[in-house]
């Protein structure tokens, strides 16, 4: 991949693939040992917490939208809004499991905020950015008329 293929999709799904990745990651470090559903988590980076499961929904998000910002357009796209649209979700239901028993991702308000910030940076982005780069579809036709 050259850096003129880069556009804002693929830039945005590989600079957060590999953020979440690098915290998943660190999150396994910290954690090791603690139990897989843990309410409560051990703490990671200043307000963070982390547990195992978390770990792995971090690390899950970040190889899928790394592999996708690395495949094409069309792909980093579809991802982004997928991906944005399941951490907007996993950030609301964040709000409501934020010290309940119930919580087992170990999850923050900071947590939360992170959510909520990456999915105001992947949704709007596959929803608007590089439409005429290829990743989107055109309406109408471009061809002229035959008289």
């Amino acid at each position: 991949m050259r850096l003129a293929d880069l556009t804002w999709n693929r830039s945005f799904a590989i600079g957060l693939g590999a953020a979440f990745l690098l915290l998943g990651a660190a999150g396994f470090v910290v954690s090791f040992g603690t139990p897989p559903l843990d309410p409560v988590g051990v703490p990671l980076i200043a307000y963070f917490t982390a547990n195992p499961l978390h770990s792995v929904v971090s690390m899950a998000i970040g190889a899928v939208l790394l592999v996708a910002g690395l495949r094409s357009l069309a792909v980093a796209r579809r991802v982004n809004a997928i991906m944005g649209t399941a951490l907007l979700l996993l950030g609301i239901a964040g709000l409501y499991l934020i010290g309940t028993p119930a919580n087992v991702l170990a999850l923050t308000a900071s947590d939360v905020l992170v959510y909520f910030a990456s999915a105001s940076l992947l949704l709007p982005a596959s929803l608007g950015a590089d439409r005429g780069a290829g990743g989107a579809v055109e309406s109408g036709s471009s061809a002229t008329p035959a008289r």
